[in-house]
């Protein structure tokens, strides 16, 4: 039975995994939509602090 559990949590662990690279990926897709958006310096440095934050 421990070993059945071990199968199981390393395939749920890989798709959370993956989960959460998709995620990483989205929020760099996003970050670089609003860096294109920036209109001055000052908005791209407040750009650039929300979504370091966010990782």
């Amino acid at each position: 039975m421990k070993h059945l559990g071990s199968i199981v949590h390393s395939l749920l662990g890989g798709i959370r995994q993956d989960e959460a690279t998709t995620q990483r990926k989205q929020i760099y897709r996003d970050w670089d939509r609003e860096r294109r958006n920036a209109l001055t310096p000052s908005d791209l440095a407040e750009i650039d602090a929300i979504f370091s934050r966010a990782l």
